[in-house]
């Protein structure tokens, strides 16, 4: 088992025998807390964060924001009663800033709300309402900047109420703004204006002017292409460009250092360089510049990193564990801080801040067998954990090797394995390969115990779990990710068979009891995989790509296939037919349940009609189920509960035929004539 953070940790904790054989259920899943976005108190003493279930229960998110310190238990500053994101310490230390829906429920009409730390009702920040994100001070406290799209024209919204709405595809679209707030008159101003998406930005340490990362259209594929960073004064003047990228970038980070301010960005260099790293432009202008280019992992977040000149903190994930590092800006110098009781097991996930003098620090960590919880203390020193959300998971979750295997072409692949509850060494278990998304993602040493990660809720119930980092995976450095170019479903779907066939040959798992699943990337790869092998007995093809021609013209990231392909399909058809599962459906034989979302714009349920229709048409046993509302991800509860439940259902029934037959399926959602 791996050592907790701390001693501070809940050690009192029993678990009694019965409670510990007992299967998760995916309702306490669903209904399990969950926290997120700490930020650390100027002074290092408290830490803010937010908290809310995993499923969402009524018509519009709920979330509460909480404060915590060491030694005393967590409160929630606000009620939870409505979406409360994004709290913020003044720099100062005496006031929080958040975004709220609570004067009318609905992302569209959010607004900024202030409230003392120590007591007090939380006051409206000023008039400006709308979809709001990613709200920060000032370094000197005088102003708050906050991006706000555009809202729906009027006249736009009085045709829909006479149903004279037809949509015109990509046009009219409602772009992103800086926007800053004077906290003492509530005022507003918006600082951006033309056809320019702000997607993220960041302050200079003088308070004067702001960087920020613009893409000339809106939506997720616009990320894919070039985008411009610009400085913009906020006493009120035409942005001045200071660099094109070839990518967006994000996690911006204005430095000062002894050639001058440095903006350091977490991007990546297309298919030459694909993994996320650590860039660097000058304010002034220049070149951009990647500071890690031989990085053998991936930033996932840059972060201002005070008391260390010239520096920022990076989080980086190396294979299957997330760390910090401080990086010197100029030279790429880097440095371990990871506190150590917490650099030799689990992951810190987000939201990592530090106090002002860089001395103290804030995060969520977690490990394969402890929940997210909220976790603060010295760089150097003790590490508290300051929350107890997961505490009726512990003793409860199972243990989970890191194992590796060799693929064809000598790939050495990574995977996580999840052994099976009460597990006996020499008895063979069935076990399911669950594929990450992305392609471009990777499984890591963290709890797995939601409706898309659901490896602990199949081993509570007798069923190993392999989670394999394929080619492809982020987290070992860009070669092993370019493996994946111009061989889509090739190598990578190898590497999932041969990591069941080496947990065959330990022993582990019962040849005839194999299953494999995924969601998104790892829909397609399950999809892929039983059309090229019939070792997996029973299939489930998450929010997955039937036909990659098909899906380039109907999802929202057709961008995404130039990493990965070598141009889009109307001059290169052949590649990507036949990297698509339907041209190979007929040789399909294995059960497969075929989920998706009604909404989903990532990967249109198109998709998985059109698997389903081929396999009902060729005799196959599928079952497909639509969840209306839903978009790529699954948010409400009751539909969580009951994908997990056939989850369940579904690989108890083909995987575990004997305990299959004994409890009939529970709620009938699968039956015989299938």
């Amino acid at each position: 088992m791996v050592a907790t953070p701390t001693s501070t940790r809940r050690g009192a904790t029993t678990v009694t025998a019965s409670e510990a054989d007992a299967p998760l259920t995916p309702q306490e899943l669903a209904d399990r807390m969950v926290p997120a976005d700490p930020r650390i108190s100027p002074d290092g003493r408290r830490v803010l964060f937010t908290a809310a279930p995993v499923g969402k229960k009524g018509e519009t998110p709920e979330q509460a924001v909480w404060i915590a310190e060491p030694g005393s238990a967590p409160r929630k500053l606000t009620a939870g009663t409505a979406e409360d994101t994004a709290p913020r310490w003044s720099p100062d230390g005496d006031r929080v800033l958040f975004i709220s829906d609570r004067l009318k429920p609905g992302k569209e009409d959010a607004r900024l709300f202030l409230m003392p730390v120590d007591g007090g009702e939380a006051q409206p920040l000023g008039e400006l309402t709308g979809e709001l994100t990613v709200p920060s001070w000032s370094p000197d406290g005088r102003l708050v900047a906050v991006i706000r799209r555009d809202p729906e024209p009027e006249a736009r919204k009085a045709r829909k109420k006479e149903r004279d709405d037809a949509i015109v595809v990509e046009e009219e679209p409602g772009f992103a703004r800086l926007w800053v707030v004077d906290p003492a008159t509530g005022s507003a101003r918006c600082l951006t204006t033309g056809n320019r998406e702000v997607r993220d930005y960041a302050w200079a340490p003088d308070s004067a002017s702001i960087a920020l990362l613009t893409t000339d259209d809106v939506g997720f594929d616009a990320l894919m292409g070039p985008s411009d960073l610009w400085q913009v004064s906020v006493a009120g003047a035409m942005p001045r460009h200071v660099a094109r990228l070839r990518t967006s970038g994000t996690s911006l980070v204005v430095v000062e250092t002894d050639e001058g301010p440095v903006v350091a960005m977490r991007s990546d260099g297309h298919r030459e360089q694909p993994s996320d790293s650590l860039w660097v432009v000058p304010l002034v202008g220049g070149e951009p510049r990647n500071l890690l280019p031989d990085l053998m992992g991936i930033v996932e977040e840059v972060i201002p990193y005070p008391g260390e000149p010239g520096r920022v903190a990076a989080r980086v994930v190396e294979r299957t564990r997330a760390r910090l590092y401080g990086v010197d800006v100029v030279s790429g110098a880097m440095a371990p801080i990871t506190p150590p009781a917490l650099a030799e097991s689990g992951s810190i996930i987000q939201g990592v801040t530090f106090s002002a003098d860089g001395m103290r620090f804030a995060a969520i960590w977690t490990d394969s067998r402890t929940p997210e919880e909220v976790v603060a203390g010295e760089l150097g020193g003790d590490v508290a954990t300051l929350t107890t959300f997961g505490e009726s998971f512990i003793g409860r979750l199972q243990p989970v090797e890191h194992v590796t295997w060799l693929s064809d072409g000598g790939v050495e692949v990574e995977g996580l394995l999840t052994y099976p509850q009460g597990y006996e060494p020499g008895r063979r278990y069935p076990l399911v390969v669950e594929i990450h998304g992305g392609p471009s993602w990777q499984w890591e040493d963290r709890v797995m115990l939601d409706w898309h990660d659901w490896a602990q809720l199949l081993a509570s119930h007798g069923i190993a779990v392999l989670m394999p980092n394929p080619r492809g995976s982020t987290g070992y450095g860009h070669a092993y990710q370019q493996l994946l170019q111009d061989d889509v479903g090739g190598g990578e779907s190898r590497d999932l068979v041969t990591g069941a066939e080496a947990m065959v040959e330990r022993g582990i798992a019962d040849p005839e009891r194999l299953g494999i699943a995924g969601w998104s990337w790892g829909g397609y790869l399950t999809a892929w995989t039983i059309t090229q092998t019939d070792i997996f007995k029973a299939a489930m093809m998450g929010a997955g790509l039937a036909n990659l021609i098909s899906d380039h013209g109907q999802d929202d990231i057709p961008s995404a296939n130039l990493l990965y392909f070598p141009g889009h399909p109307y001059h290169h058809m052949d590649d990507y037919w036949k990297a698509s599962p339907i041209r190979y459906v007929s040789a399909v034989t294995t059960p497969t349940l075929i989920l998706h979302g009604d909404a989903d714009a990532r990967v249109h349920p198109a998709q998985g009609m059109e698997y389903f229709r081929a396999l009902k048409t060729l005799g196959v046993p599928v079952r497909f189920v639509r969840y209306p509302r839903e978009g790529h991800g699954i948010k409400e509860r009751l539909h969580q509960i009951d994908l997990m439940q056939r989850i369940v259902d579904w690989f108890d029934r083909y995987l575990q035929p004997a305990a299959g037959a004994s409890n009939g399926r529970g709620n009938g959602r699968v039956s015989a004539e299938e």
